[in-house]
């Protein structure tokens, strides 16, 4: 059943953060997979996630949806928008999907496609930005075929695995929409 459905997509759906999704974002966080591209360092529990989430739902600043599986209602993943400006209509744009299985299936360009709709058109937002690792060529294809820019990138910006990484700044603004 598909309780709390907030935003729908053909192979997915985005909910509020319900009690129990933090097993699913501990996953996210520490599963050796997720963790090649989202830079995760530090291991977390899903006892300090419910604890975080407790907290940051009372925040602002931050619209954390569940990304769950159309079919078996399982949640697979998290999208946010972090940092909003709530004056300068912006924010930042997070997406982890937690299981592998998943990944290749479009569910990223869903998802995203779900945020972009709703922080432009429901939110009223100018401006949406991200930060992504330069070598995660799957995820780049993802925001550009949504629409978003390359705007700069951050050299050397994250270390993992004995090196330091370049991250690419993306962006969509409403007059991209046009």
């Amino acid at each position: 059943m598909e309780n709390g459905v907030f935003l729908k997509g053909k192979n997915c759906y985005l909910r509020a953060f319900e009690l129990g999704d933090e097993q699913m974002i501990r996953d996210l966080n520490n599963s050796p997979e997720p963790r090649e591209t989202l830079y995760y360092a530090i291991p977390t529990s899903s006892i300090q996630w419910k604890e975080r989430f407790t907290k940051e739902l009372d925040d602002h600043s931050t619209i954390f949806f569940t990304i769950c599986d159309v079919e078996t209602h399982k949640p697979i993943g998290q999208t946010a928008l972090v940092r909003i400006d709530w004056v300068g209509r912006m924010g930042i744009y997070y997406l982890g999907i937690a299981y592998p299985e998943f990944w290749g299936k479009g569910i990223g360009s869903e998802v995203t496609k779900l945020m972009v709709d709703y922080t432009f058109k429901t939110l009223n937002f100018n401006r949406i930005e991200l930060k992504v690792a330069s070598e995660n060529t799957g995820a780049i294809k993802v925001y550009e075929k949504q629409g978003f820019k390359r705007e700069g990138t951050l050299r050397q910006a994250m270390y993992r695995d004995g090196r330091y990484s370049d991250f690419h700044v993306m962006s969509i603004i409403r007059d991209d929409l046009d």
